[in-house]
């Protein structure tokens, strides 16, 4: 099951990457303002995150993980790309990486050791 839900989240997120790469270049004001307000309120990193791939990890976050995203604004949920991203650069394990997802993600239910792998995963494909 966890797996499924893993494989999910990827799937998720390439096919809103596949979508956002279909546009005609002409987003809706709503779309446009959600990805920029997260990119924008995102920490500062060497890594910097690009709107599109923000847009698309917030998507992919709220549809498979909404245990975690309820009550979590756009910008919170755009700060675990960017932390991950970061610690990726860093040249950090992937255990403390995943460890750190636990305590970004973390709210009033706390992601498991392989729910947070999950969401690694997902973020190492945006970075």
């Amino acid at each position: 099951m966890k797996r499924t839900i893993g494989a999910l989240a990827a799937g998720a997120t390439l096919f809103t990457l596949f979508l956002t790469g279909c546009g005609d270049g002409e987003a809706d004001d709503n779309a446009t303002s959600a990805t920029t307000s997260a990119a924008a309120a995102a920490p500062a990193t060497s890594t910097r995150i690009d709107q599109v791939r923000a847009g698309a990890f917030i998507v992919s976050f709220h549809s498979a993980f909404p245990q975690f995203a309820a009550g979590k604004d756009d910008a919170k949920i755009a700060s675990i790309l960017s932390g991950t991203c970061a610690d990726l650069a860093a040249g950090g394990s992937e255990d403390e990486a995943v460890q750190n997802i636990v305590e970004r993600a973390g709210g009033a239910t706390e992601p498991s050791m392989e729910e947070a792998r999950a969401i690694y995963q997902m973020a190492a494909l945006m970075c």
